[in-house]
């Protein structure tokens, strides 16, 4: 893919060659001015149609070329960013729709939604407003906690619970919610460009404030682009803290560091497929390293002129750690990291509309 400026370049070194190509006739028949022939000489009549022939190959060229760029704004990965940007001035709206479920025990199904406007400011300047809400089904999906040895888990019983489910509810009860999270504001800054540099490089903060917990992101995004654009390669480095409202108004810290990666390759026009890699560790207190859980999965994305959609499937891999006695006792099971954290199964629906 090409940025904005890279895509202006070319086209306008496109549409220059068919100009040119276009005047070729009356240049050539005034550089063989001495050598006329009268009309409908059989040389005359060859030198016109090659010509010819030549304005037809560069037009249908150049009609190809400008039809086949992608836009380089667009998200053809479902978790991973890319450093490609907005252009300066232009707006784009996104839908984010996850869905996440199962878990060692009983059910958990969640489905999060997420509006996105962006803007860019310049073509290395983008920002954006999200609005993050979901909905919960959960029942008997979490180990109970062994009233003589809280530490220890009672084998085999089950309550509802998950990091999604309110603190107040009753436990023996199933749960069914739809609940508003937070609002979110995200800036990108781009570095570097994978289209003038050797590797793209771009610096992300995001800040989300809800009715429940605090959230501050940051990412340091990598873009490596290979066969004229076809091929990419992104990296994300993100860094989050939590601050979670407990009960008596008192905050919970909670650190996450993580990365996620991504190859994907536009195998046709408008379309890209590719791999989604992802690692996710976990910090009680932002300093007690709690787990380590591993997903992956494909994606696949297309690319319209005026609108685009990614969609993603994670699976967690049964190679996952837990460190702390907490986890190791309520979280692992047979490799997989669940407890408050983590699902088995992740389908991501990304769509947006440029305008």
């Amino acid at each position: 893919m090409l940025d904005s400026c890279e895509i202006r370049r070319k086209a306008g070194a496109v549409i220059q060659l068919a100009a040119y190509c276009c005047d070729a006739p009356w240049i050539a028949l005034q550089s063989g001015i001495k050598n006329w022939q009268r009309s409908g000489s059989r040389g005359h009549l060859l030198l016109l149609e090659i010509l010819a022939m030549k304005i037809r190959i560069t037009l249908v060229a150049a009609i190809s070329f400008c039809v086949s760029i992608a836009r380089g704004d667009e998200a053809i990965f479902a978790w991973t960013y890319t450093t490609d940007l907005l252009p300066k001035g232009k707006w784009e709206f996104e839908q984010w729709m996850t869905a996440r479920w199962e878990k060692e025990h009983g059910t958990y199904n969640v489905l999060d939604f997420r509006e996105e406007l962006e803007y860019g400011v310049t073509d290395n300047f983008q920002i954006a407003l999200y609005l993050n809400h979901h909905y919960v089904n959960a029942n008997d999906d979490v180990p109970v906690a062994d009233p003589l040895h809280p530490k220890k888990r009672l084998r085999g019983v089950y309550e509802t619970g998950g990091e999604d489910v309110h603190a107040d509810h009753d436990p023996a009860t199933p749960f069914d919610s739809y609940h508003f999270e937070s609002v979110s504001f995200e800036a990108i800054y781009r570095l570097l460009s994978p289209y003038k540099d050797p590797i793209g490089l771009a610096l992300y903060f995001e800040p989300a404030i809800g009715d429940q917990e605090t959230e501050l992101e940051w990412k340091v995004l990598l873009q490596k682009n290979w066969l004229e654009d076809r091929l990419v390669w992104a990296l994300n480095v993100n860094y989050e803290l939590e601050y979670e409202k407990e009960e008596g108004g008192e905050y919970e810290r909670d650190g996450m560091f993580e990365w996620f990666t991504g190859l994907s390759y536009r195998f046709m026009r408008n379309w890209s497929g590719g791999l989604e890699f992802w690692n996710h560790h976990e910090f009680a207190d932002a300093t007690i390293h709690e787990h380590s859980a591993y997903f992956v999965g494909p994606t696949i994305h297309y690319g319209g002129e005026r609108w685009w959609a990614t969609l993603g499937f994670l699976h967690q891999l049964p190679i996952g750690s837990a460190f702390s006695q907490d986890n190791k006792e309520f979280a692992a099971h047979d490799g997989y990291i669940f407890g408050d954290e983590h699902e088995k199964y992740y389908v991501r629906l990304r769509i947006g509309f440029n305008f």
